[in-house]
């Protein structure tokens, strides 16, 4: 088994290379990748492969990020809108400056006070998602007994919940829909949220959020080094208030946080022309960084990060489990946050995304954020034939992309079920001994 954990490694990171060879490229033909997590969801999507002769689809099983929300907390617009709040008494604006500000204002009006609040916008896109999943796999629906959805406590994650299922009855209104959401079911749903253990809590102050931990530090100098912000900065203000300034880079990435966050609300003002298109991506790699070393395969504190999220994949293959043993058409839809998803695919030991890398220059060639936009979502569909055989497939954005290596298959993007569990039940207790939050304490010493 770790010998094949290594050819995956290997492999992955092969492949996810020749990848990243057109992030850059990406970026600079369309600037809404730059936004990464804030990315809208997609609306094309490339054309399916046909089930192999004989395989109807019977089950679902979905995990799904809440869709588009306002800036996560006002606090964080603040910090950019009250740099130039200040500016502007001091007469310290250039005229682009003023109009950027004018623009941050009207906004303030449509955005200010929602602050994490799911927008109408992320409504929508989760009631396309489900419009979409039931047209394609309208047999499940029509023989559906239950569907079983779950929730994170988040209000936006629970509104995207019930926007979905709306979705669903409206194509259906007989379908009998049973809805859930409370702490029990944080620890698989949200492995990150701090109060699931005070020992998880200790970590993320120390090693995820806290401004003076290592990485961080590396980080911020690595900015500092590295981004040039001086064009931007005299494009909005007068030299000496760029002089004054005491964390123009926080400013910045503050600023690009709003900006890249704006159009997924309701409102009608953009102030993305603040930032050329190498700047956009410059500042989405730094954002990409930290995402890596939140979510993902960094290797910080003994790579605890690689397996926090193996009670979510523990969930996911007891549901199946028991979903493929009923033999029944069945849905099983769960709703959380992008870290979650980032988390499960390098728990999965995904390609492209459990490739450990020490240099930063290198790490946007083996993660991409922007694949998990708003909306985004994870879903493994199961087909069986006459003889009870059965396979599934895994669609990221409703795409399909491959499990991992170590699966053989022959009939790829569809995997033969058996395989898929064995070689998940194999690595669940290896991840466990990663990321468990037992191991907390030694790592906490």
């Amino acid at each position: 088994m770790k010998r094949f954990l290594i050819v995956l490694a290997a492999m992955g990171f092969a492949l996810s290379a020749v990848a990243q060879q057109t992030a850059r490229e990406k970026i600079f033909s369309d600037p809404s990748y730059a936004f990464g997590v804030y990315r809208l969801y997609p609306t094309q999507f490339k054309e399916q492969t046909p089930a192999p002769k004989g395989y109807k689809p019977f089950y679902i099983s979905h995990y799904g990020r809440h869709g588009s929300r306002y800036v996560l907390r006002d606090e964080k617009f603040d910090r950019a809108y009250n740099v130039f709040v200040e500016a502007a008494k001091q007469g310290q604006l250039t005229a682009f400056g003023q109009d950027i500000y004018d623009r941050m204002t009207r906004s303030k009006v449509d955005t200010y006070g929602r602050g994490g609040e799911l927008s109408l916008k992320g409504q929508e896109q989760q009631r396309q998602i489900a419009a979409r999943m039931y047209n394609n796999y309208k047999q499940i629906f029509k023989k559906v007994d239950y569907i079983d959805t779950k929730s994170t406590i988040v209000p936006r994650v629970l509104m995207s919940m019930t926007a979905f299922c709306d979705e669903l009855m409206r194509h259906d209104n007989t379908l009998d829909i049973h809805y859930e959401c409370g702490k029990p079911f944080q620890k698989w749903l949200n492995p990150y949220y701090k109060d699931n253990d005070p020992r998880l809590a200790r970590y993320i102050d120390l090693y995820r959020h806290t401004a003076n931990c290592e990485w961080m530090k590396e980080w911020r100098e690595y900015r500092r080094k590295n981004v040039d912000i001086s064009r931007l900065l005299h494009s909005l203000f007068k030299p000496d208030y760029v002089k004054s300034m005491p964390f123009p880079h926080d400013f910045v990435f503050h600023l690009f946080k709003t900006a890249t966050s704006l159009p997924g609300t309701p409102t009608n003002e953009s102030i993305l022309d603040i930032f050329t298109k190498e700047e956009l991506y410059e500042q989405w790699r730094l954002i990409n960084i930290i995402f890596y070393h939140e979510k993902g395969p960094s290797g910080i504190k003994d790579k605890f990060l690689n397996g926090v999220s193996t009670p979510l994949l523990d969930q996911i293959l007891d549901d199946a489990e028991r979903r493929v043993n009923e033999g029944v058409e069945a849905v099983d839809l769960r709703f959380g946050h992008d870290g979650n998803i980032m988390g499960l695919l390098n728990t999965m030991r995904i390609p492209g995304w459990c490739e450990e890398v020490h240099d930063y220059e290198q790490i946007e060639h083996v993660w991409h954020d922007y694949d998990i936009p708003m909306g985004c979502n994870l879903q493994w569909i199961f087909y069986r034939n006459k003889s009870g055989d059965v396979l599934v497939k895994m669609l990221l954005n409703e795409e399909e992309i491959a499990f991992p290596a170590a699966i053989d298959s022959d009939m790829a993007p569809y995997y033969r079920w058996e395989d898929v569990r064995t070689f998940y039940r194999e690595l669940i207790p290896q991840m466990y001994e990663i990321g468990g939050y037992n191991r907390l304490e030694k790592l906490l010493d």
